[in-house]
């Protein structure tokens, strides 16, 4: 890469630094913020790897937290966009765009007849419990621990363990500012707890609109749900007249063609898309059947927003999920992949001597150093007390000196993309090992 002129070359904590004299905290997003433990500004991306404004080379693996399949500037999404550019990024009147989008996630996603657009998985989520609500005549909902559904006021809640199951409003707030009462209509669960989620029916069954869930949890690590349980959840919230509300932001496009509930056979009332289906571009969806969605055809329910559905966004969704359709093996692919990087880490950690939790559900892996072995593989609340996250921080500023970038928090996934051939993945292995060397 050739270098900027010698007067004109600025490090990325200079930079930073006056970013943060105009942007609250040097970016957008506080996950986004704490994402960076040593300076780190970007100049360009393409394929897996990412230049910073020093002109360092890094492998990614958190690829802009998993939206990037096919990695950075996919020509094939990039130029369709760039054509609907040229003609024009529409907004507030229908184009022909929306019809083609909507016909493409409605043929991939098993449950879904229509959708309704946003900009956010969170923009998407509080319109489609908003939906439920309505359609029940309740407000309760009910969520699990570990599992995120952006950062609307009602859902957000701390992250970390909250209830036993026995105290299911216990619900903590997740930021400072919130409204003290906005939790008061959600109920807190443990994940992969059945007995937990059938006493919560039988004492507040008539108050629950819906219960929302990632089919395989990836905000807590990778945590998969137990073999029939999320059928349990299905099969409760149906006899109970709640709604099943699938929050597949990660898992959606990303583990399968038609998302986690083609692989669990699990048909949800709303599914709820974004990342992987915008190939990188800021576009999110909610859909379900015909019937479930008549309240907003016909103005009863409310949702909106400006840029909800932009012609740009559009172009994006129906490059990535036509090229997607036309060649499904790329999940075949991705797993081959993503299995060869967990079994070469495996055994990178234990030649280290450390103890990790290695997790994954195709192409969306958890790596986490730990303070000792876990007992259990499936249980979020066994693995958390024993992640070492002030070794894993360090873990990751030693990685991404050799190289290789990931997100230092252990609860955020590494995604892979078909841009990570076998030799870059040994390239990652190898600044692994140093790095645990270091430590």
């Amino acid at each position: 890469m050739t270098q900027a002129p010698l007067e004109t070359r600025i490090t990325s904590e200079q930079l930073l630094d006056a970013t943060r004299a105009v942007i609250a905290g040097g970016g957008s997003s506080n996950m986004r913020n704490l994402g960076v433990t040593t300076p780190l500004v970007l100049d360009r991306s393409a394929g897996c790897r990412l230049w910073d404004v020093e002109g360092n080379e890094l492998i990614d693996v958190n690829m802009g937290y998993g939206p990037h399949l096919f990695g950075y500037a996919d020509p094939d999404v990039l130029g369709v966009v760039a054509q609907q550019l040229r003609l024009g990024a529409i907004t507030g009147i229908p184009h022909r765009l929306d019809h083609q989008a909507g016909e493409l996630i409605a043929a991939t996603v098993p449950t879904i007849e229509q959708v309704r657009f946003a900009n956010s998985g969170t923009e998407a989520i509080t319109s489609a419990l908003r939906l439920a609500r309505h359609l029940t005549g309740r407000s309760g909902v009910v969520t699990f621990e570990g599992h995120y559904h952006g950062w609307s006021e009602t859902v957000l809640r701390k992250m970390a363990i909250t209830s036993n199951g026995e105290d299911p409003q216990g619900a903590v707030p997740g930021a400072p500012g919130m409204i003290p009462s906005a939790l008061s209509h959600t109920f807190q669960l443990p994940w992969n707890d059945v007995a937990a989620l059938e006493r919560l029916f039988t004492e507040h069954g008539t108050e629950i609109a819906a219960v929302i869930l990632e089919p395989i949890c990836g905000n807590a690590g990778v945590v998969q749900p137990l073999p029939g349980f999320v059928k349990q959840i299905a099969e409760l919230t149906a006899r109970h007249g709640a709604l099943l509300v699938f929050d597949e932001v990660i898992t959606g496009y990303r583990v399968a063609l038609g998302g986690a509930q083609e692989l669990l056979g699990v048909r949800p009332d709303l599914t709820i898309l974004s990342k992987v289906m915008g190939g990188g571009f800021p576009v999110a969806a909610f859909g379900g059947s015909k019937e479930i969605l008549a309240p907003l055809a016909r103005n009863e329910a409310f949702h909106a927003g400006v840029f909800a559905g932009n012609h740009a966004a559009m172009a994006a969704v129906v490059a990535m999920v036509s090229k997607l359709s036309r060649d499904p093996s790329v999940y075949d692919t991705l797993n081959v992949l993503s299995s060869y990087l967990e079994q070469r880490l495996a055994a990178a950690f234990a030649d280290a001597g450390r103890h990790v939790r290695i997790t994954r559900a195709g192409s969306v892996m958890s790596i986490a150093l730990l303070t000792g072995p876990q007992k259990t593989e499936s249980d979020y609340d066994a693995a958390v007390p024993l992640i070492d996250f002030t070794a894993h921080r360090r873990f990751q500023i030693l990685c991404q000196e050799a190289g290789v970038y990931f997100h230092p928090n252990p609860l955020e996934p590494w995604f892979l993309s078909t841009a990570h051939t076998p030799d870059v993945l040994d390239a990652v292995v190898d600044a692994v090992q140093k790095s645990l060397v270091r430590l």
